[in-house]
């Protein structure tokens, strides 16, 4: 197939500039520092800006495509993209995740409520899928769902949720009927504040509190918070997490390894700098090509998608092409480094205020967000190559 690349035309240059002028007016000043992944602010005042900041773009009329069931200019939203995305600022709050499934099979009433809270930051959201022994592997997932009337009674635990602490609505999925996999599982919509819902921030190794576990006891939902049908819960599912791996492998704005080699040139080891040696220099070049053959993965994926061609495993592909690459990007960083690649932010002889190092610790959750590569892998092989399912233990 022909991969088209998106170029963007000179007239688009009056909508950058609109944009590019509207940032500067409106950015907020937030109290923590921007950091690399998904990252959640501390404070939540914080939060509160943050709102007003996706409230005020919406109203300008900067409007995530995954948000908005009105056809979308695409080289304005690749434009909104690269612009927003290089302020280093949330410009969509929450886990998003929940989107692709009311468009998919949320009630109109459904779509009319929630999407528009999306976009305007009045809303935050959660996922709520995994669980301590329910991880990647969703169909071994044990929160209950029992029917009550005009509710239903939920009770269990997740784990791993962003922004948790701060959310207003949690895209849960639920056992409704006994037993394992797929069958009986249904996807909810969970107010945050309801009673019986318990929030636990996760203090990880990178200092911050992304994640959270997320306790039900005796939670009552109402039945028109329920996404699709009864049982009808895996299929929500894999609608929404198909555009969240597509999301977690897009090419980015920049090209790190563009960071990666000035880094390389600042760096001195016995010898000279860190950019002359042989070894060295061997990985980058790896890793750029490996970049670009990543950059034009996400084209053709984005080719495909505006053709109406998309497959099962172009998600996955890109995915674990996007995660691995950054991960050894950031392994390669600390290592450029040398003993100063132990240094911690807030050190006054840290490189970069500790950018790689923030990257190497965040990096891995890159290989499980969304699903995790082993997962990924049995994906692509069973269900796109069409090879023998793994032996289940």
């Amino acid at each position: 197939m022909d991969v088209r690349v998106p170029e963007i035309p000179e007239s688009y240059q009056g909508y950058r500039s609109r944009l590019q002028a509207f940032i500067a007016a409106n950015l907020p000043e937030l109290s923590f520092k921007p950091k690399v992944g998904l990252r959640v602010p501390d404070e939540p005042e914080d939060v509160v800006k943050l709102r007003a900041w996706v409230r005020a773009l919406h109203e300008a009329g900067y409007v995530p495509a995954r948000y908005s069931e009105s056809e979308i200019d695409e080289i304005e939203e690749k434009i909104r993209v690269e612009e927003l995305t290089k302020t280093g600022v949330p410009h969509a709050l929450g886990n998003g995740l929940v989107a692709g499934a009311l468009k998919h099979f949320g009630t109109e009433a459904q779509k009319a409520k929630y999407l528009t809270g999306l976009a305007t930051g009045e809303h935050i959201w959660t996922q709520l899928f995994s669980e301590p022994d329910a991880g990647s592997d969703l169909t071994s997932l044990q929160a209950r769902a029992e029917r009550d009337g005009d509710f239903f009674v939920v009770t269990g635990q997740k784990v791993w949720s962003t922004w948790a602490q701060f959310s207003d609505y949690g895209y849960l999925l639920a056992r409704t009927e006994p037993g394992t996999g797929r069958q009986g599982i249904s996807a909810f919509i969970l107010d945050m504040n309801s009673p019986g819902v318990t929030t636990r921030p996760l203090r990880e190794i990178t200092g911050t509190t992304d994640f959270n576990e997320v306790f039900m006891d005796a939670v009552r939902i109402p039945v028109e918070n329920l996404i699709g049908e009864v049982g009808q819960g895996w299929a929500v599912a894999t609608a929404s997490l198909s555009e969240e791996r597509g999301q977690v492998g897009q090419s980015e704005a920049s090209d790190p390894v563009v960071d990666l080699m000035r880094l390389a040139q600042r760096s001195l080891r016995p010898g000279g700098r860190a950019s002359a040696d042989a070894g060295i220099r061997q990985k980058m070049g790896a890793l750029a090509a490996r970049s670009r053959i990543h950059r034009y993965l996400s084209y053709r994926t984005q080719t495909k998608a505006l053709q109406g061609q998309s497959e099962l495993t172009d998600a996955p592909l890109t995915k674990i092409w996007f995660s691995e690459t950054n991960l050894d990007l950031c392994e390669l960083g600390m290592e450029i480094q040398g003993a100063a690649g132990g240094l911690a932010e807030g050190d006054s002889r840290v490189v970069d205020e500790g950018r790689w190092q923030d990257g190497f610790l965040y990096a891995r959750a890159w290989t499980i967000a969304g699903g995790s590569n082993e997962i990924m892998r049995n994906m692509i092989a069973e269900r796109g190559l069409g090879l023998p399912r793994e032996p289940r233990g």
